[in-house]
């Protein structure tokens, strides 16, 4: 398995996820009617949203990392930060069926245990595009 992020920039994390969580929802409302009680109105699929946790090393070990000549920690961090500031990206799980562009909605990180190793939490939302559609005015007579 690889997880990428296609964007301002390409970037592929260098350890696996122990997991990852991926929330598929669909709007549906409920209403009232008087003579057959409590129904249900479906709408659409809401955006998916996928969230994993897990670190950025400092130092490459084959036990865990995917690949050598790793970037340091910190510059993994602000590569995702540019990714984040940017324009939608695609996220990529090989092997999955997670390939989408994706906005980076959330990102925290931090320095636990003096290794200099980095650890994280990321979440993307799906991205959609919005297409409108123009329309004429059409003079009659």
């Amino acid at each position: 398995m690889q997880i990428w992020l296609k964007g301002a920039k390409r970037f592929r994390f260098p350890v696996n996820p122990p997991s990852y969580e991926v929330t598929s929802e669909r709007n549906i409302e409920t209403v009232n009617v008087n003579a057959l009680g409590e129904v249900d109105l479906a709408g659409k699929r809401n955006l998916k949203t996928v969230t994993f946790s897990c670190f950025f090393p400092k130092h490459y070990d084959a036990g865990y990392c995917e690949y050598r000549g790793l970037k340091s920690p910190h510059a993994c961090v602000k590569t995702i930060e540019k990714i984040k500031n940017g324009k939608p990206a695609k996220l990529i799980i090989t092997g999955t069926n997670i390939n989408f562009r994706v906005r980076i909605t959330s990102f925290t990180w931090s320095e636990e245990d003096g290794t200099g190793d980095v650890y994280f939490t990321i979440t993307c939302k799906e991205h959609r595009n919005v297409r409108i559609g123009t329309s004429r005015v059409v003079q009659m007579g």
